[in-house]
């Protein structure tokens, strides 16, 4: 890394992972962190997330990469707080949203040719400091997503940051993110969440459905066991492509519904061929 000191405002599952796998991999010996938890703060500390303890404030004046981890609808607000105390050490400033035209355009206004986007693609559904983990991130893409006033040394030192948590960088605009993310992570858990929604109005009439919800049921909703805020924000700024996704979704479901036994077994056949295609391309097996 070409930063020696490094800040983390938000620390829950990805800002903790993150501190934790830069410590780990000896990216960096001074991560600062801070989140409004006293306790997050306490368990970070605690489980070598962070080296010392720091006031946002007090952060923007000694670190050389800002990272806010908190949720989007409060990386305006939080950018506009502390932006006034920047030291002449900051080089960068990124975050971890899930959604990025809309972030990208009120953070780049904010911190100027000091901000890059980036998006990790790899969680868990279980938040907080006390899920994160030093693995967490590795082998896992991270979209690094510029704004046309990103300085080269920025947009550098964000994919310096990726690779530190040897994970992979790739570059996309905005709008290729959302469109991207809408189908491959927003998309999943709104259906995870129609899924159970159905499960649980079936289990009303028929309480024996739970004992029936085995690996197939669990692995498919997974996601919708994340924290409740998630779904309502990535909705908030991702709206538009969200909805595309989910119209063509339900044109595919209807297709599905007027097939016969024979199309549909050819669809399935096609389907787990794409699926195998797919994660290949992510570089992952079978």
């Amino acid at each position: 890394m070409q930063c020696s000191s490094i800040g983390i405002i938000g620390l829950g599952l990805i800002g903790g992972s993150i501190g934790k796998s830069l410590l780990k991999n000896e990216a960096s010996h001074r991560v600062l962190g801070w989140d409004v938890n006293e306790d997050a703060i306490d368990f970070a500390l605690a489980s070598g997330a962070v080296t010392h303890a720091c006031e946002p404030e007090k952060m923007a004046g000694e670190a050389e990469l800002l990272i806010l981890a908190v949720p989007p609808s409060q990386m305006e607000l939080l950018s506009e707080k502390v932006a006034p105390f920047v030291g002449k050490r900051l080089k960068a400033v990124t975050d971890t949203a899930s959604t990025k035209s809309a972030i990208v355009k009120q953070l780049s206004a904010i911190w100027k040719e000091k901000y890059v986007g980036l998006h990790p693609m790899a969680g868990k559904e279980r938040a907080g400091i006390d899920n994160s983990s030093a693995d967490l991130f590795e082998g896992a893409a991270w979209a690094a997503v510029p704004s046309a006033l990103s300085s080269k040394e920025a947009a550098e030192i964000a994919t310096d940051l990726v690779c530190a948590l040897h994970s992979v960088p790739i570059t996309l605009t905005p709008e290729e993110h959302d469109a991207i993310v809408a189908v491959t992570s927003h998309l999943p858990m709104f259906l995870a969440t129609a899924l159970v929604t159905l499960a649980a109005q079936r289990a009303s009439e028929n309480p024996k459905l739970p004992k029936f919800a085995a690996g197939g049921f669990r692995d498919t909703t997974r996601v919708a066991s994340c924290q409740p805020w998630l779904i309502s924000e990535v909705w908030e700024t991702n709206e538009g492509f969200i909805k595309e996704a989910l119209k063509d979704f339900i044109n595919i479901l209807s297709e599905m519904s007027s097939k016969d036994s024979k199309s549909l077994a050819e669809m399935a056949t096609e389907a787990k061929r794409a699926r195998e295609s797919l994660l290949a391309g992510r570089g992952e097996g079978k």
